[in-house]
């Protein structure tokens, strides 16, 4: 009887692991380099920056004619509510104040959003930023809404961020004196693991949300939606809200596509096309939310946290368009930023392509 000597063509689970030896070293090695080797998002989170920063100012500036009354010294009625809550210090810094420490601490805020904002010293204003506008808040939490809450955990991840690496007052004076900031490798790590636990927050937001909604009875059928729209507390245009509840069909394809985007979102940032998609239908919900139903501070600061998805391909883009109208509006020729004169930028336009959080 002839023996067959002929090789086992279908390979095994033993030759395949003996094949693919070096995988785990080599995808320990992938993710050592992905998080030490670049800071990524520069440009991202300085949008998320520039517009948070801007948003938390908005709302100092428009909340100052009450701010004594609503988290200052007239709020001492909140004194049971805030002794449950059990906010540590320095958060409770306000609890007992005086009308004086009430105004300094509000203008100081007030002046750090600024210095926040155009990127000025954030690895030391960040902090102190996220503890006088929390402090603040911790006065009376019933009044904040969801862009509140998020906010301030941004902060807390924002305080490890180079968030001053573009389009900032640091930048521009770094290149104004034609000196090159050393980035420390651990420094790049913490700067990565923030935009990480920045996206985590962000999908667990949206999935939560989603997954919550998906539960309730007005969702299932698909009328949720109707009812916050036509609402005196929402409505903010009653002609639009009545525009918008006049087809039943309209408010159904709302309410499921709200569902739909939340929950897919977390999903939908492994491909880049599906990414694209996503992002621009969660600027269409916060567009919606900020315009239907008058919530413009919680929408900013959700769409500033989903700039850290957008490319920076496409925020050179933005730029490179915002200084044409620039030029067309005022006239003169202005010259291109350094960084994309010389090519500075290709590492970060490579993004996108190693990971989903920098799109």
């Amino acid at each position: 009887m002839e023996m067959n000597n002929t090789p086992n063509q279908y390979p095994s689970v033993l030759t395949w692991i003996k094949s693919h030896r070096g995988l785990p070293t080599d995808g320990l090695k992938w993710i050592y380099d992905w998080f030490s080797v670049d800071r990524k998002a520069s440009y991202g989170l300085a949008v998320m920056r520039m517009v948070s920063g801007a948003l938390i100012l908005g709302w100092l500036l428009v909340n100052a004619p009450v701010a004594a009354k609503i988290w200052g010294p007239g709020s001492a009625y909140m004194e049971p509510y805030r002794s449950v809550l059990g906010y540590p210090w320095p958060l409770d810094i306000l609890r007992d104040a005086s009308m004086g420490l009430f105004v300094t601490w509000y203008v100081a805020a007030i002046l750090l959003a600024v210095a926040f904002m155009i990127g000025w010293k954030t690895r030391f204003v960040t902090p102190l930023l996220f503890v006088f506008y929390t402090a603040i808040n911790a006065q009376n939490t019933p009044i904040s809404d969801g862009g509140n809450y998020f906010i301030r955990i941004m902060l807390i991840y924002l305080i490890f961020a180079d968030l001053s690496k573009r389009w900032s007052l640091d930048s521009w004076l770094t290149n104004r004196k034609a000196k090159k900031k050393r980035e420390r490798e651990f420094a790049t790590i913490l700067h990565n693991l923030s935009l990480c636990l920045v996206v985590a927050q962000l999908c667990i937001v949206y999935f939560e949300a989603g997954m919550y909604k998906v539960q309730g009875a007005l969702w299932q059928e698909g009328t949720a939606m109707y009812y916050p729209i036509s609402s005196e507390a929402y409505g903010v245009f009653p002609w639009l809200s009545s525009l918008i509840t006049w087809n039943a069909w309209v408010v159904v394809l709302i309410t499921y596509m709200t569902v739909i985007i939340q929950i897919a979102f977390p999903f939908m940032l492994f491909n880049k096309l599906s990414r694209r998609i996503a992002l621009v239908l969660v600027l269409g919900m916060h567009l919606g939310i900020a315009v239907v139903m008058g919530l413009p501070f919680f929408s900013g600061i959700m769409a500033s946290a989903d700039a850290v998805l957008v490319s920076s391909t496409s925020w050179l883009t933005v730029q490179a368009w915002l200084a044409g109208c620039w030029r067309k509006v005022f006239g003169g020729r202005r010259p291109m930023p350094e960084q994309i004169q010389t090519g500075e930028t290709k590492q970060d336009e490579l993004e996108t392509a190693k990971i989903p959080v920098s799109a």
